[in-house]
């Protein structure tokens, strides 16, 4: 592990400090997965196709939700981003900083003043898997079929939706206006709005491109069932530097370097991604030698791996966050201020010493934005979260039902300690812990709970992260939490709008300004992430800022 990512994470952490779906996405899928996936979840992994410990294997593994889909169609989490960037590839990339970028797919690129124009030079010679020859076609199709296809799309939103025409597509077979392939290297994508974050958004998991030969037949009705995406090897295909040659639901993800990738032959052989119910045993396996790398390790257990002499530990500030996203319709949280009160009533000062051991952050409300003079900072202050609930005429004869994902982790140990802050407050507190397939189907339906825990995301890295979590759920007319305010949509295209920083500035803080007065979301503090690795990994290993999108040049890593 390079030593310079702790120096950089270190200065950026200081940016941070008062900044920060669940999962990366924030809507939840309309099926859960099947019964014996879900018992699947329970168990600890299974033994790998390849022996642990065997020549030139990378076992990875990612503490945190995952979900066993392989099509943007269900783009949900940090695990599946960083398996789908071994296995696809994105028009352009991120460095580890999270915001340089870099090539992807696409060789070089050009953005019109207006930031409204964009066109790609492709990189030539590529191929599917099968050996497919890839084309500028399987990037219009790619498009075209989410354009198409929008209300399938449950986690992630990808940049596509932004594209001249693609509206009026939406419900129909018609082509969308805004993108066009003038040859089977070139790209040219116009914009229904201008914006000047457009290139970085494009490098998330949810803008893998996808392969025309294979899906183009495939219909809203059937995509989440085809071969292709619930993994299956020799039918789930990309363009990446490895290919799917196992998949265990729940359990395992195996990997195997591609020979004709075309920006050069991956350098470690294999790589199983293990997926763990219980993240002590990660730990274990560090320990012994049976992992070889793990991102989102327990903030605890930083002084314990640190003693191993084969790793290589850091903790580094966290772009996501940890947060309670209320039911604005419900009459008891209806008035700001009762959500107000909930963030004087949380010593989060003291779960970050007590739990994380000092390594996180407190942040004010909302993440990612300056830390603007004006902005409440929420301090802890028992006494003033009891007038404000007195003063909304909060009804505490009725519990506080709150959802979380038990799976994730350390959220089982920090869920008490808010749990007996609230109640310190006059709260009652009504804890609804379920595991990850419960969750994932929950917690876009309100009336269920009247607030849920998400972790995660990457909200830090710029103001723009966080809209995501005002937008409409998958039925295109609710609201995750309810909360509706024209308004803050107006800010944040006005942000993304232009290229004059005194102008994005004079947005952002209007926006920030109505989320922390509104705090339809109590945005409590980012904890640190702790990432251990084996210190047989060199070559172009680095972890990224935003750890999900470490695997985007996976291809230079050396192993020995």
């Amino acid at each position: 592990m390079k030593l310079r990512l702790i120096t950089a994470l270190a200065a950026v952490g200081l940016v941070f400090s008062a900044c920060s779906s669940t999962p990366g996405a924030t809507t939840a899928p309309t099926a859960a997965p099947s019964a014996a996936a879900t018992a699947a979840a329970t168990a600890a992994p299974t033994a790998a196709p390849t022996a642990a410990g065997a020549s030139g294997v990378l076992r990875v593994a990612r503490l945190a939700d995952a979900y066993n889909f392989f099509h943007p169609v269900e783009a949900q989490t940090g695990n599946q981003f960083q398996w789908w960037s071994c296995l696809f590839n994105t028009l352009v990339i991120v460095k580890s900083d999270s915001k340089t970028i870099a090539p992807g797919i696409a060789d070089s690129w050009e953005a019109s003043a207006d930031a409204a124009t964009y066109s790609f030079k492709l990189h030539p010679g590529v191929k599917w898997h099968d050996g497919t020859p890839f084309t500028a076609k399987d990037v219009v199709f790619t498009a075209t079929w989410f354009a198409q296809n929008a209300d399938a799309f449950k986690g992630f939103q990808p940049v596509w939706g932004q594209i001249k025409g693609a509206k009026e597509a939406k419900g129909t077979t018609n082509a969308v206006s805004g993108i066009e392939a003038p040859d089977d290297l070139t790209i040219k994508i116009t914009l229904a709005a201008p914006n000047s974050e457009f290139l970085v958004q494009s490098t998330d998991l949810g803008n893998m491109i996808m392969p025309q030969h294979l899906l183009k037949d495939a219909t809203a009705a059937d995509i989440e069932k085809l071969p292709f995406t619930v993994g299956t090897p020799g039918k789930t295909i990309g363009t990446g530097p490895y290919t799917l040659t196992a998949f265990t639901p729940d359990q395992s993800v195996e990997l195997t370097a591609n020979p004709d990738y075309f920006k050069g032959a991956p350098k470690i052989p294999k790589i199983i991604f293990k997926l763990y119910a219980d993240a002590t045993l990660a730990v274990a396996q560090l320990e012994s030698g049976d992992l070889d790398l793990a991102f989102r390790v327990a903030p605890a257990e930083f002084d314990r791996l640190s003693k191993v002499p084969t790793l290589n530990v850091i903790s580094a500030a966290n772009p996501g966050i940890v947060r309670i996203v209320f039911d604005t319709t419900n009459p008891n949280y209806a008035d700001k201020r009762v959500r107000q009160a909930f963030y004087y009533a949380i010593n989060r000062k003291a779960i970050l010493d007590n739990f994380y051991k000092g390594r996180g952050r407190i942040l004010i409300n909302p993440p990612g934005f300056k830390e603007y003079d004006d902005l409440n900072r929420y301090d802890f202050d028992l006494a003033k979260a009891k007038q404000l609930l007195a003063d909304a005429k909060y009804d505490n004869s009725k519990p506080f039902r709150l959802l979380y994902n038990q799976t994730v982790n350390h959220i089982a140990q920090t869920m008490p300690l808010m749990q007996a802050d609230l109640e310190a407050a006059g709260v009652k507190v009504e804890l609804q812990p379920t595991d990850n397939a419960t969750y994932l189907t929950q917690y876009n339906t309100r009336g269920a709970w009247d607030g849920f825990i998400a972790v995660g995301g990457s909200e830090a890295l710029s103001p723009q992260k966080s809209a995501q979590y005002f937008k409409p759920a998958p039925d295109g007319t609710k609201f995750q939490s309810g909360y509706i305010n024209p308004r803050i949509f107006e800010l944040w295209a006005a942000g993304k709008g232009t290229t004059d920083a005194a102008k994005q500035d004079e947005a952002y803080h209007e926006l920030a300004k109505i989320l922390n007065e509104d705090v339809p979301q109590t945005n409590f503090y980012s904890d640190d992430l702790v990432m251990a690795s084996t210190k047989k990994l060199g070559g172009g290993f680095d972890i990224h800022l935003n750890e999900r999108e470490t695997f985007m040049d996976v291809e230079t890593w050396t192993f020995q």
